[in-house]
């Protein structure tokens, strides 16, 4: 399984048959076999998890589908004015919170966001991945303490419904502009699930803010789970290559 950093949430895996790509709005795609099946995911609406860039890959893959946040609404006229012939429409799936679908012989499950949208669990060929999106404990300084009380409540009964779980790859925010409550969120996924590999997010570029984490009392238990990623079109190798 090969997962590549794009930028900000965006990451892909590659699988031996198909291709994952998560909240891709900016950066450099890797170049896939078109052989195999592209399953592309945006959590939501908010610009820098959804762009209508996604759509170009129609001219380059033939065995695409598109799986958006229920908040993501693309009607006809809606993806003309945004350059986007409205026939993309049939390689496309809404889906809400708290549901399950299945799409050829992946399985997909959503959460309901903190924030807007939905976080995804997809299950291919034997892997099961989790992408978060918005989905975090959003504790901010200054905020309402019943806002971020609530905050908590939502978030905690959210990765509950997780607990226990395996997950190959996971994809959690790590977002340095929650200042001392920034790896809330993290902590708590990592607690309550059991995760090979989990890739920070939500960095906006700054990454020194893994090590951070991995350098503090409570992150440091967790050296060689969490990913150093480093620059954007980064790639890593886990469990071994793809074909």
């Amino acid at each position: 399984m090969k997962v590549t950093y794009i930028d900000h949430s965006g990451f892909s895996v590659e699988l031996k048959h198909h291709i994952l790509l998560f909240d891709y709005f900016r950066g450099t795609l890797p170049i896939w076999s078109p052989e195999k099946e592209i399953l592309v995911f945006a959590s939501h609406k908010h610009y820098d998890h959804f762009d209508f860039k996604i759509f170009d890959l129609i001219s380059q893959y033939k065995k695409i589908h598109f799986f958006l946040g229920s908040d993501i609404r693309l009607s006809g006229k809606y993806l003309e004015r945004n350059g986007v012939d409205p026939g993309v429409k049939a390689a496309l799936t809404n889906l809400g919170k708290n549901t399950q679908t299945r799409w050829n012989d992946v399985t997909i499950r959503t959460l309901r966001s903190t924030d807007a949208g939905v976080a995804f669990v997809v299950e291919a060929e034997g892997k099961v991945i989790y992408h978060a999106g918005d989905l975090n404990w959003w504790h901010w300084d200054g905020e309402d303490p019943d806002w971020n009380r609530q905050m908590e409540k939502d978030y905690k009964q959210e990765i509950d419904k997780l607990a226990g779980q395996h997950f190959d790859v996971a994809f959690v925010p790590l977002d340095p502009r929650l200042g001392r409550s920034y790896d809330k969120g993290l902590l708590y996924f990592l607690k309550q699930t059991d995760a090979d590999m989990v890739f920070p997010m939500h960095m906006w570029g700054k990454y020194d803010t893994i090590a951070r984490f991995l350098n503090s009392p409570s992150g440091k238990k967790y050296d060689g789970r969490i990913a150093d990623i480093r620059r954007t079109g980064q790639e890593f190798l886990i469990g071994g290559g793809t074909e």
